[in-house]
């Protein structure tokens, strides 16, 4: 075994105090609108191009380097607010604000042996503040009597946060104390990877690896049908992808790294978590092998060569609320 330091840290936890509140105060402001829209609200039709707002539910997945496919397993739920201004029947403005989660997990792929020996895993949630530009391909009319229904595609730019964390699973026999710290404590906890440094970012030796940030551009693109259903109302149906210009939603790009550098540098915890490998394997029958040169400078991920996506398959509900020439029902 290697000589690890005594690890410093009692507990680390998801910081999603900001997200949340941030996606309580959408909500909050969208049924605001929605009732002062109530109070004023007059037997009129929409004619001209108002504003329309609404909610989105679905499911949300990514692409990554635990996932050579797309995991249906591993698909979670995802909701938010949209709001539109139709610029014209072909042209649509959309604000976003979403909230999801995705994940990852090497036994997804147990038969695969490289997946399954290397044992990583990840959850994260996303939270998403975009604007986009759609495309609407037929045009999309302001009443049911001119052109209700549409393809459309979209594409944009957003600026999402995320937070990767793996849990803890502690083996009785695997980390010694006198080496990794009291492990023991954190078995079952779900801990965050970034500061961890798990590839050697910004250690002496990888000062060249920067710790990535968790607040990164996202380019979503994407198709999707909507139709008005009423004269105030319309459904729509979508799929966005979300190309992002990191490699790090998984925590997981470069390489491993010797366990005496992210240890010295942080934790007993940071090199628990930089090779999982040692977790399949029984140390009461002496099999041990953290750090061992099998997995030193070894490839952990797919060294940058493609980044990360996340993505979304949602429905929409939105509503007229202010804008555009409304006149009364002529007849």
């Amino acid at each position: 075994m290697h000589k690890v330091r005594k690890n410093n840290s009692d507990s680390l936890n998801l910081p999603i105090t900001m997200m949340t509140k941030t996606f309580k105060s959408g909500i909050i402001f969208l049924f605001a609108l929605v009732f002062a829209f109530k109070l004023n609200a007059q037997p009129k039709r929409f004619r001209g191009k108002p504003i329309e707002v609404g909610i989105t539910l679905g499911a949300s997945n990514y692409m990554g380097d635990l996932t050579p496919l797309v995991a249906l397993n591993e698909t979670h739920p995802m909701g938010g607010i949209i709001c539109r201004f139709n610029y014209s029947d072909f042209l649509t403005l959309r604000g976003n604000a979403v909230f999801g989660q995705i994940s990852g997990n090497d036994q997804n792929y147990s038969s695969e042996a490289a997946f399954h020996k290397r044992n990583l895993s990840f959850k994260s949630n996303i939270m998403e503040v975009s604007g986009t530009l759609e495309w609407n391909i037929l045009g999309f009319g302001e009443t049911q009597r001119t052109n209700p229904g549409t393809p459309f595609l979209f594409v944009g730019v957003g600026v999402f946060k995320f937070n990767p964390m793996a849990q803890f699973k502690y083996i009785p026999g695997l980390y010694d104390p006198a080496e990794y710290g009291d492990l023991a404590k954190y078995d079952g906890k779900w801990i965050e990877l970034q500061p961890l440094s798990t590839e050697g970012q910004e250690t002496t030796k990888y000062n060249s690896r920067k710790r990535y940030s968790l607040t990164q551009v996202s380019i979503p693109i994407g198709v999707g049908y909507k139709k008005q259903f009423s004269e105030t109302w319309a459904w729509g149906i979508e799929f966005g992808l979300r190309k992002t210009f990191t490699d790090y939603l998984d925590d997981v790009s470069l390489t491993y790294v010797d366990p005496q550098i992210t240890t010295g540098a942080n934790t007993g915890l940071s090199t628990a978590f930089a090779d999982r490998t040692p977790e399949l394997q029984n140390p009461s029958l002496g099999t041990n092998d953290v750090g061992t040169n099998e997995t030193l400078g070894a490839a952990r991920g797919d060294a940058s060569q493609n980044k990360d996506w996340y993505m979304f398959f949602n429905f929409t509900l939105t509503r007229k609320i202010v804008g555009g020439k409304q006149t009364c029902f002529q007849f």
